[in-house]
């Protein structure tokens, strides 16, 4: 619908992101939670945003950056 009008709607699922919101003494149980065996940072949620931005054919899309988790590790 948005689409002929050059209007892109997608979307970032991040993960777990390391942030100082987050008390250092779980820093080890959140790193086990992905597959990726760490927390993600704010410069791979960017990095994510940045390249939807410049992808001109992708709309609908929701990108996961979660290190793996929604990947069903269990």
């Amino acid at each position: 619908e948005l689409s002929p009008h050059n209007i892109k709607v997608n979307a970032i699922a991040p993960g777990i992101i390391d942030t100082p919101m987050h008390d250092p003494a779980h820093r080890e149980f959140l790193d086990n939670l992905a597959p990726a065996g760490r927390v993600g940072t704010v410069e791979e949620i960017a990095e994510a945003v940045l390249y939807l931005a410049g992808a001109d054919f992708t709309t609908g899309a929701i990108l996961p950056v979660d290190g793996g988790m929604s990947t069903g590790k269990w």
